[in-house]
């Protein structure tokens, strides 16, 4: 244990917590690995452990994102709503909690979206765990080809969930417009089975 009292899985997680408040306070640019060993009371080598560099230390604040926003969709599909009403919630929630992250903390969404346009490979991870759910969802709601179908919603859907263009949009709701192009594509694939 180090000198700060904490587990390894301790200070790694403070490391986190304590980098985004950086990234949050100055800027994804400005976040350094001396900073927030410092305020850790450990020296950066300390961190090395955990972080081999200051970009794995933001990749891991990325990642922790990613997965909360995983096992947030991840109770959508569990949930006992009718498969539609799943569908349909699983796009809203990940619009929402997307454009929120924008709007309430765009230097670590802007961070996302350079993650993002770097195919890093947590973000690859992400979304085909965000794919495999949607292809759960459409073969509970009973659709052929599910995977193909997916791909198709996914494709439809990309101008809501592109990082560049919920930065972009932000500030207006487009939820409701959201629904509208789910409906559609929807009964468009439901005829086309």
């Amino acid at each position: 244990m180090p000198r700060t009292g904490l587990s390894a899985a301790e200070l790694r997680t403070k490391a986190i917590d304590v980098a985004l408040e950086h990234i949050r306070a100055h800027g994804f640019e400005k976040v350094r690995l001396t900073d927030v060993a410092r305020e850790l009371g450990v020296s950066h080598v300390a961190l090395y452990a955990h972080f081999a560099n200051k970009e794995a230390l933001l990749d891991a604040v990325l990642e922790r994102w990613l997965e909360e926003t995983s096992v947030a969709l991840e109770k959508v599909c569990a949930s006992n709503r009718k498969p539609a009403q799943k569908l349909e919630q699983w796009f809203v929630n990940q619009y929402a909690m997307k454009r929120d992250r924008a709007l309430h903390d765009r230097a670590t969404y802007s961070a996302f979206e350079t993650a993002t346009a770097a195919k890093k490979p947590f973000v690859k991870a992400y979304l085909a765990r965000r794919s495999a759910q949607l292809v759960g969802l459409l073969d509970e709601a009973g659709f052929g080809s599910p995977q193909r179908h997916a791909e198709v919603l996914l494709d439809g859907m990309a101008g809501f969930f592109h990082p560049r263009l919920i930065l972009e949009s932000a500030e207006q709701n487009r939820e409701p417009e959201l629904k509208r192009v789910l409906q559609t594509l929807l009964r468009g694939l439901e005829r086309g089975a």
